[in-house]
């Protein structure tokens, strides 16, 4: 009996190592989003870059007038 418990236990620590593989997978998945999140706020640093290039001009706009 003794070693069909251990038996058991064996396939538990199988399962649980599949469960393991599987939450490596969800942190990879996470990780791509935190990749595209990463480049959302790249695309937002370049708009605000826009938006100050356009405050320098109506700088240089006001001096001119």
């Amino acid at each position: 009996m003794n070693g069909a418990k251990r038996l058991v236990n064996g396939d538990k620590r199988l399962v649980n190592g599949d469960k393991s593989l599987v939450n490596g997978d969800k942190i990879l998945v996470d990780g791509d989003k935190i990749l595209v999140n990463g480049d959302k706020s790249l695309v937002n640093g370049d708009k605000s870059l826009v938006n100050g290039d356009k405050s320098l001009v109506d700088g240089v706009q006001r001096l001119i007038k």
